[in-house]
């Protein structure tokens, strides 16, 4: 096997949309905590609360094996459309959680917002896996991606990942180019809808843009 097929049947991986998610969770996390000077107790709060948060995410996978007694590794394996509305399930619980505390302890905007707009993303993802292919790992990549580009252009180079993983997809047979470019184009269109409600029509890049 060649270098660049190994780095193609890697990257999924390397880029699985729970990394992608949470990295950009945490990224974002860190972007506001400091941009509001607080000291390094409010950060460990934050990412207490993320992690939390993140465990949520099994939830909806939790009561589903419960009430089907299936294994979890038979309720999870494949490309079946459960498995996708199981995914943006706990994506969704996740961002539910995130949003209610960081409204809870007034800990800023920008991850509700980013919330938001991931819980929305699962709209699409869900609606269409059942008859068509959706791609997840072209939605969990543009998501984090996009909404930290939109919040500071200096993220613009984290936009090369979720480019680089519509051909992946393709490469890989897991789905067509019609499946993974259409997932780009409306994910790209939610985020950006999301961020533009939540500025009030204004695409501001400064920190504190986004309100919920």
């Amino acid at each position: 096997m060649s270098a660049f097929e190994t780095a193609m049947e890697l990257y999924p991986y390397v880029f699985h949309p729970a990394v992608m998610v949470g990295a950009g969770a945490l990224v974002l996390i860190h972007y506001e905590w400091a941009r509001r000077d607080a000291d390094k107790s409010a950060l460990a709060r934050r990412l207490g609360a993320f992690l939390g948060a993140g465990v949520c995410s099994l939830v909806p996978t939790g009561l589903y094996v419960l009430a089907t007694g299936q294994g979890l590794y038979e309720v999870t394996k494949g490309n079946a459309w459960q498995v996708d509305a199981l995914v943006a399930g706990g994506m969704f619980f996740t961002a539910g959680v995130m949003w209610f505390v960081w409204h809870r302890y007034d800990w800023g905007s920008l991850v509700p917002g980013y919330a938001e707009a991931l819980a929305v993303a699962t709209v699409p993802y869900i609606a269409l896996s059942p008859f068509w292919n959706f791609s997840g790992h072209v939605t969990m990549a543009l998501v984090p991606t996009l909404y930290l580009t939109l919040v500071d252009r200096k993220f613009w180079p984290t936009l090369l990942i979720p480019v680089v993983m519509v051909p992946n997809r393709v490469y890989l047979d897991a789905h067509s180019w019609a499946e993974s470019v259409v997932a780009l184009l409306v994910i790209a269109a939610v985020v950006v809808g999301a961020f533009w409600f939540q500025t009030g029509g204004e695409f501001r890049a400064e920190p504190d843009s986004a309100i919920s």
